[in-house]
């Protein structure tokens, strides 16, 4: 196992860089830490900010549909891409399927395994 170095934390370095200076290049940063002791590729620069982007998404998006639209909406299909009309109803139901299953990624599987058989 390797041992674990004794430096500074480079992705720590990174976030913080990108905090106090949001606009700035990989390039940029990687010469500014480099004037600091913390030697990084703009690469890897990139991949944190990417990596920190992602998880800053997935805490900020939030859902919210009231219950007095839900049933007024359930009776109006809302046409999707295709010939296919979704309405409420079916999405909810799909959204229990998916619970059910464990995930949207087992739900695919499971009804791609279930075309294979219809087919």
């Amino acid at each position: 196992m390797a041992k674990k170095s004794a430096g500074p934390n480079k992705s720590q370095a990174i976030r913080d860089y990108y905090a106090a200076h949001p606009s700035a290049k990989p390039k940029e940063i990687a010469a500014e830490l480099k004037k600091q002791g913390v030697d990084v590729t703009p690469a890897f620069i990139s991949t944190i900010r990417s990596t920190t982007m992602k998880k800053k998404k997935k805490t900020t998006k939030t859902a919210s549909v009231k219950p007095a639209s839900v049933k007024s909406a359930a009776k109006s299909p809302v046409k999707a891409t295709g010939s296919v009309a979704l309405s409420i109803e079916s999405l909810l139901k799909a959204k229990g399927l998916v619970k059910e299953l464990g995930g949207i990624e087992n739900a695919m599987a499971t009804l791609s395994a279930l075309k294979r058989l219809a087919d």
